[in-house]
Parts: C-alpha cells; structure tokens; sequence
C-alpha cells in the first residue's frame, strides 16, 4: 500500500491543477533563498518581457 495516497482521492502532498502557484519566497536558516525560489526569480529577471517597459510622455500635462 502506497502511504501518499489519501483514501478518496490525490496523493496527499500533490496541489490542483488549478492552483495558484506559491507567491511566498522561502528562505533558509543561513539568510539564503531557498534555491527553488532563487532560480525563478534568476529566471524572471533574464526575461526581457518582465524587465522592459516603454514610456510615453503623457500628452494631458502640457
């Protein structure tokens, strides 16, 4: 018998497909990130999309 399998349904540590994923950084005993949460934040910062923006002058202030 498998022990991560709760009787009627997912095994017990699995999320949703639908779930939002964790928005809360982990941190370690040490001050560290937790390496998880560094590589997405590493990932997010080298995608030009998230660290670009263009910006138009608002042409209301004259």
């Amino acid at each position: 018998m498998n022990a991560d399998l709760t009787p009627n349904g997912p095994p017990a540590n699995s999320q949703p497909q639908d779930a939002a994923p964790s928005t809360s950084l982990k941190w370690g005993q040490n001050g560290e990130l937790s390496p998880v949460d560094l590589q997405r934040v590493l990932e997010r910062l080298t995608d030009p999309s998230l660290t670009q923006c263009s910006l138009h002058p608002d042409s209301s202030e004259d």
